[in-house]
């Protein structure tokens, strides 16, 4: 068993966290994440979740500022030096396995980001790619095609900007917004973007969506946020690989976003 994912490592790690909990109980390994490490541990009686950050990615120590946002889940520890906190944990289903319309999340996303806090950092895109491809080259037509777009923001405002249906949850009290690392002032329809790629949208519906959230919306715009979304993430699942990640969702992601940069070029 990886040290990691040894229940004792996760319980002396909420100890060293919360050094005021008395009664910690490990409960089980969270699948589903490509990057950190998650837990679900009992601290003191309330269920809570644990995550260990991946050392390959760099830690935003601003990151506990988004959690003042209604839609999060309560932080109740968040080590600056390591990227590692534990929050409450959040009954109801994640959205990869709860689907919403489109108008559905055109609306949750209008009220995330009414609470997403402003002016805390700036989520810089064209840096994020570049720091996953340092040492690596994109292929020769999505090279040329990135390069050609030009792609800045519009307007600006704090975003997730890793919105997708791995990081939101849909409970019996509305949605819940997790894993903030990349949280900072960015083009809004990035965001939306993000989430419509996650939750599988067809082209008509990304306009319904996109509709909804900003009528007259600059449709060849959102046609290069969509390329630019998907060249970042295409470098960063290149980057992983080349760290030796077997994830074959990684491999898949690398591998279809190459094909919708193409298709939209």
């Amino acid at each position: 068993m990886d040290s990691k994912h040894n229940p004792r490592t996760v319980i002396n790690r909420v100890k060293e966290l919360l050094p005021a909990a008395e009664t910690i109980v490990y409960e089980t390994f969270l699948e589903g994440g490509w990057s950190n490490l998650n837990f679900l541990v009992s601290i003191d009686g309330q269920r809570a979740v644990v995550r260990l950050k991946n050392p390959l990615s760099s830690v935003s120590k601003l990151e506990f500022s988004f959690f003042e946002n209604p839609l999060t889940p309560e932080l109740l520890s968040f080590d600056v030096e390591s990227g590692d906190m534990i929050t409450k944990f959040v009954e109801g289903d994640l959205l990869v396995e709860s689907p919403i319309d489109a108008v559905t999340a055109a609306r949750y996303i209008q009220e995330l980001h009414r609470h997403i806090p402003q002016g805390i950092r700036t989520y810089e895109v064209h840096t994020t790619i570049a720091s996953y491809l340092d040492g690596l080259q994109l292929e020769r037509p999505i090279a040329e095609i990135y390069a050609a777009l030009n792609w800045e923001p519009k307007t600006t405002q704090g975003c997730h900007n890793e919105l997708n249906d791995w990081n939101v949850i849909r409970s019996k009290d509305g949605f819940c917004t997790l894993d903030w690392e990349a949280g900072g002032d960015n083009d809004p329809i990035f965001d939306i973007v993000g989430l419509c790629y996650g939750l599988e949208f067809s082209d008509a519906e990304f306009k319904t969506c996109i509709d909804m959230y900003q009528p007259n919306v600059d449709w060849e715009h959102v046609r290069r946020t969509r390329i630019v979304y998907q060249v970042r993430e295409h470098a960063w699942a290149l980057d992983r690989l080349r760290h030796g990640s077997t994830h074959e969702g990684i491999l898949k992601q690398k591998v279809d976003t190459e094909e919708e940069i193409r298709r939209l070029s």
